[in-house]
């Protein structure tokens, strides 16, 4: 992502004298494309150990040199990768996000990208449908649940001990539903922090080997567990627990759908329960345009690909009161247009 500018592109860009809309609608889709094709061909993890001039790279990956010098320069003006006496190599952002070894790596959620760019050349016809023709899990392959599974892993990864420690447990809680949980990482955080908590995480049959593995992982198999059910149905959900979690849920579900979800998650919390919402939501965008890009566009592919879209803190807590918590509270998190909503029974 291109942050630094000249003094006088600065001027030029608020004078509105730089054409915004070719940046927008050109510039960015093609650089977006760039980093998908790359992570596919291998081209950062062929740059892992050594610079490389243009023509090895392109030897190494299987690609044309023309082709390697068009896709090369673009990561560099990215900033994903330099070039130093004429040879290649990977920054400390492209070695951060894109190598295969970092604990911070975003590989899997550039490749999901590449289904999302496929999807949006039906955003005109949903729009004027007023949602899509198909939802995104009910047509996924094999080969896309796999992708998605891993993204949302290394989203969870990226905010797990940021989200837990901005949570206000209930005193001695004993038990965790972690609705849409995935792949568990932030029932398996929690557990870690409270010896005397234990996880179930609900969700689909087609992440149950991913959360296992992860469980596994991190050897929490005698605290967190996994159950195949819906959270549409109050009997999957069950009762008896101290804290709900339902992270990255509600956007992908329309009006009706959130406000019966609520109502059955109220029924399951014991007295004095937590209920814990982490989206994109409107009032954590403040100012920033960059968070309100962020969370404008997420509702974009969300409405275009489950019928969601993002919501306001003030309709959650309507959701949220309605159902029966005494009160709610909004948390913002450090990721563009993210927060916690809180609601205590």
């Amino acid at each position: 992502m291109i942050h630094k500018f000249t003094f006088l592109e600065n001027i030029l860009l608020r004078a509105d004298v730089i054409p915004h809309p070719i940046i927008d609608s050109l510039t960015y889709v093609i650089a977006g494309r760039v980093l998908q094709v790359s992570i596919k061909l291998g081209i950062f993890e062929t740059l892992k150990k050594e610079n490389l001039a243009l023509n090895q790279v392109a030897k190494k990956v299987g690609i044309s040199e023309e082709g390697a010098k068009v896709l090369l320069e673009c990561l560099e003006a990215l900033g994903y990768l330099e070039q130093i006496n004429e040879k290649f190599g990977i920054t400390k952002r492209g070695k951060r996000f894109l190598l295969d070894e970092s604990p911070s790596r975003m590989k899997n959620i550039i490749l999901f990208t590449d289904y999302v760019f496929d999807a949006l050349n039906d955003l005109e016809q949903t729009v004027k449908a007023g949602g899509p023709k198909d939802v995104n899990l009910d047509v996924f392959t094999k080969d896309q649940w796999e992708v998605f599974n891993n993204a949302m892993e290394e989203i969870g990864k990226s905010n797990m001990k940021q989200v837990i420690g901005m949570i206000p447990f209930p005193k001695d809680a004993k038990k965790l539903l972690d609705i849409g949980g995935s792949h568990g990482l932030h029932s398996i955080e929690a557990c870690n922090r409270l010896p005397g908590l234990s996880a179930t995480i609900l969700d689909l049959k087609s992440v149950e080997k991913l959360a296992n593995d992860v469980i596994k992982r991190y050897k929490m198999n005698n605290k967190v567990n996994y159950k195949v059910g819906s959270f549409f149905n109050k009997n999957d959900i069950g009762t008896g627990y101290d804290v709900v979690f339902a992270f990255n849920v509600i956007h992908g579900l329309n009006l009706d759908k959130n406000k019966k979800l609520t109502e059955d998650i109220y029924n399951s919390l014991n007295k004095g329960g937590v209920y814990v919402v982490m989206d994109q939501i409107k009032e954590a965008r403040g100012s920033s345009q960059l968070s309100k890009l962020v969370a404008t566009t997420m509702g974009v592919m969300l409405f275009n690909q489950a019928g969601g879209r993002t919501y306001s803190y003030n309709e959650v807590h309507k959701w949220m009161v309605e159902s029966g918590f005494k009160s709610t509270k909004m948390k913002k998190m450090r990721d563009p247009g993210s927060a916690l909503i809180i609601g205590f029974k």
